[in-house]
Parts: structure tokens; sequence; C-alpha cells
């Protein structure tokens, strides 16, 4: 990580189009097959005229020798149409990819290698994988005839094989499924008075909601009212579009918020964030903290780049007065990682630790992508 910890810069990302605006990439991380050179990750698009789409990608690496840059070629493997914006998406175990659409829906798209099955509709995918939709199911709406958003999901720890399913949305509801039922678990009817816009579910018996108020709300999926309500004093309102937990510390959460920001918040006191950093000047769409430098996070914005700021060693001082420089501390190291023609947003970023791929897509429509 030698190329990151100089000041603050721009580094730059190599492209591969796409043919779409891209709202969300995700790696194929549950498999984890070292001697492959080999990488899935799935796409989906948003904002398109006709339709929108699911892709699933294969990167394969090619290495010249020691000290020399591996040569990157990207295939398509699958195609399908997604209905509604592809507003989250995460990988799970048994070939599965479970989308969350602007229309409300939860889906699930079984990955179905043509190489080694029988089944060959070729109405639905391209290449030698197909994606069929094996669920689709309606659960956030403002009305019977009007449809809300579902915005983000989160998956209950330790339930990856029978799937219990966290769902938030524009509706401000909770809704709570498993996969293989029909029927809902569980829905907290006024989870929030506003939209919800991201969902963590890091504990068994703890859920994180951030909103479009600026709040940070704790619950218990047993129960209907949060056990916890807190906010930003140095970003009061300002909606927080975002989250995500430390690898090895569950109660450490970051977030992303309009103004640009990174946050970070320790669960078990709440009364005022950790630490701020301003990696970006427009929203935060997704944040990541990396898995093995796990004081490193990793966000991409509506400014068309990528920050990473190293939060090692921070000593914070904050200043209510200056919100856009809350960034006051030793040894705080950030990094802009950016394409010099891209000035469109960037929604979305990951992150495949075994090949060191950084991978981000946006309304530029193509995948920008460099190795760390």
């Amino acid at each position: 990580m030698e190329n990151l910890s100089s000041t603050y810069d721009l580094l730059g990302l190599s492209t591969k189009s796409t043919g779409g605006k891209i709202s969300k990439v995700r790696f194929d991380n549950t498999k984890q097959e070292f001697e492959s050179n080999e990488v899935l990750f799935a796409t989906g698009s948003w904002d398109t005229p006709k339709e929108n789409t699911l892709l699933l990608w294969n990167v394969e690496q090619v290495s010249f020798g020691l000290g020399e840059q591996p040569s990157l070629t990207f295939s398509v493997l699958g195609k399908t149409t997604h209905e509604g914006d592809v507003t989250d998406m995460r990988f799970i175990g048994d070939n599965i990819l479970l989308t969350s659409s602007s229309n409300g829906s939860l889906n699930a798209f079984q990955i179905i290698n043509t190489n080694t099955s029988d089944f060959m509709d070729q109405s639905v995918g391209t290449s030698n994988y197909q994606l069929q939709m094996i669920m689709n199911r309606r659960l956030h709406s403002f009305t019977d005839t009007k449809n809300a958003s579902l915005n983000s999901f989160a998956i209950k720890p330790h339930s990856i094989n029978d799937p219990l399913v966290a769902t938030v949305g524009e509706d401000g509801r909770i809704v709570i499924v498993r996969i293989e039922d029909s029927v809902k678990d569980h829905v907290i009817e006024d989870a929030d008075a506003s939209s919800i816009k991201a969902i963590l579910w890091p504990r068994s018996n703890e859920i994180i909601l951030a909103n479009g108020c600026g709040q940070l709300r704790i619950f218990d999926p047993r129960e209907n009212k949060p056990t916890t309500i807190c906010h930003d004093p140095i970003n009061i309102r300002v909606p927080i579009n975002c989250l995500a937990f430390h690898p090895s510390k569950v109660h450490k959460v970051a977030s992303g918020n309009n103004k640009g920001g990174v946050t970070i918040w320790d669960t078990r006191k709440l009364t005022e964030p950790e630490k701020h950093a301003q990696p970006h000047n427009s929203r935060v769409w997704e944040v990541f903290y990396h898995p093995y430098y796990q004081e490193l996070l990793f966000s991409c914005s509506e400014d068309g780049t990528i920050g990473a700021v190293n939060f090692a060693d921070f000593t914070p001082t904050f200043s209510t007065q200056d919100s856009m420089n809350a960034v006051k501390g030793q040894n705080v190291t950030m990094r802009k990682i950016g394409f010099k023609s891209n000035e469109l947003p960037i929604n979305s970023i990951d992150y495949h630790p075994h090949s060191k791929l950084l991978i981000s897509g946006g309304d530029n429509e193509n995948l920008l992508y460099t190795l760390i």
C-alpha cells in the first residue's frame, strides 16, 4: 500500500466500456479459489432508456513476470434484464445473486453455468452463464398502487444457508424476510419518518439504519422501536447515504454523507462520532474498509472520484464552524483516485483482496479499475 501513503493527490484509473450507467458493482467473494486467475463480479444498471440489466463478468489476470503489472482481460459471461434501477446487490451461497430495485422489490437470480447444465434458455443469458430469476418479491410501497424504492438490504449474520434478509426503503419501513419463504417474517412499519438510505446487520440482535435526516438508528430486530438514535453534530440533518462495518470490529461503523464527508462511529458509545474526513466535495455513495489494512477506508462519490482515507493514528479535533474541513489530526492521509476525463458520478465500488483489484462503476458507462 505504499502508493497510498503520500498526501492528497490524484491517481489514475483504467476503463472498460459497459454500454450503460452502472449503479452497483459487486465481486463474488463467496468462493476463494486461490489457484485460479479468474474473478467473477456483477454490475447492475440504472436510468436506462429501455430496460435495466444485470451483467456477470469475468476478469482474468495474466502475469508477465516479477515487478510487472498483470494484464487484465474482461469478459461478459451472462446477462439478463432487471425491472427497475438496481439499488443494491450481493452474492450469497449456492451461486445466487440478490438484488434490490427502485420498484420496491427484492430479487434472487440463480447463476447457471451452461457448460455443465442442461438448462439452455438462450433468452435469459449470453455466453457461458445464465442468470435465472428465482424470486421476485415486492416489499416496499407507499400505497397499494405506488411503489417505494427498496434502497438497501442486509443479511443476518450466520444465516447464509437459510438467509434472513432485512430490507429498507423510501417508505421508512424495515421488512425482514427469508428467501425460501413467501411470508414476511417481520415488518417494522414506522422504523423512520424519512427515507431509509442504508442498513447493516452486524450482530444477530442489532440492525443499524442510516436515514435522510443524518441519523443513525439502532434496532433490536425483535422490537418495533429503535434502542438508540444519534446524529453527527458537525453535519446536522445532512443525509447519510451509505454504511459499512469494520472487518474485525463490528462495533466500528463507517458512513458517507451528502456533503462529501466520511465518518467513523463506535456503536458502543454513540454520543458523538469518533472520526471525520472530507475526501470528496459532493455526495458519497458507498464506503468500505480494506479487508487487510483495516484503518484504510475507501469511498466513491458524485464528484467522479474514489477516496482513500488512512485513519491510522488519527487524533481528531472537531469544529462545528467549518464542516467542510472537519479533518484536523495527525497522520491522516487522503488520496483521490480518478480518471482524468471523468466528471460524472462514481456510484459503486468494490475490492477483491486476492487479486488486489479495485473496481468501480458510474454514470460514464465504464468500469473504472486499478490494482492496489
